[in-house]
This record gives structure tokens, sequence and C-alpha cells, in this order.
């Protein structure tokens, strides 16, 4: 099960609590203001594109159309593993002394 917070806008996305900001989430339409997502079901929460005021949200049953911001999420992820991986085996220098 997953809990799933999108905002387009900021292009950040949380999966069960491990967010990231400023992924490329410009291909989504310009009135979803954000998607929820309770393990089972959830909204998404609809503005005016131009005035950027909130018009109504929509109930959704089904994820699959946010596979890509789920890809772009899991991307950021895998990056920051291979950073911190790469961190752990970076070898450690004192002065002109490897460690």
């Amino acid at each position: 099960m997953m809990r799933l917070i999108i905002v387009p806008i900021d292009g950040a996305v949380s999966v069960d609590g491990k967010g990231f900001g400023g992924l490329d989430l410009l291909f989504m339409d310009a009135s979803v203001h954000a998607v929820q997502w309770y393990e089972t079901h959830g909204e998404i929460e609809r503005k005016d594109p131009v005035t950027g005021r909130m018009i109504a949200n929509e109930v959704i049953t089904s994820i699959d159309a946010f596979q890509p911001v789920l890809d772009a999420w899991q991307a950021a992820k895998t990056a920051e593993e291979t950073a911190v991986i790469a961190a752990i085996n970076q070898p450690t220098t004192t002065g002109s002394q490897t460690l």
C-alpha cells in the first residue's frame, strides 16, 4: 500500500513520507493543484490554470495515470541512493595520507 502526494507546481512528490522536490512534472495537466492518494483511493485537487483558484476535487480509484510521476520519483530516489553509496565508498584522506 502507498501514501502518495504530488504537487506539480513545486515538482514535489512524496511516497510513504519520502519526498523529492524539483522534479520535472511539466507534463502534468495545468489544472492539477495536487494529487493525494491514500493506499486504495484518492483525489485530484483541481484549480483554474489561469487564476490558480481551487475549483474542485475529483475522486480517483487508481493511480495508473500517474505512473510517469512515480517513475520520476523512483529516478530521484535511485540517484540519491547511488550518491550515498559513492560517498560511503569514497576514500578518506588526511593531508597526503589515505586512511
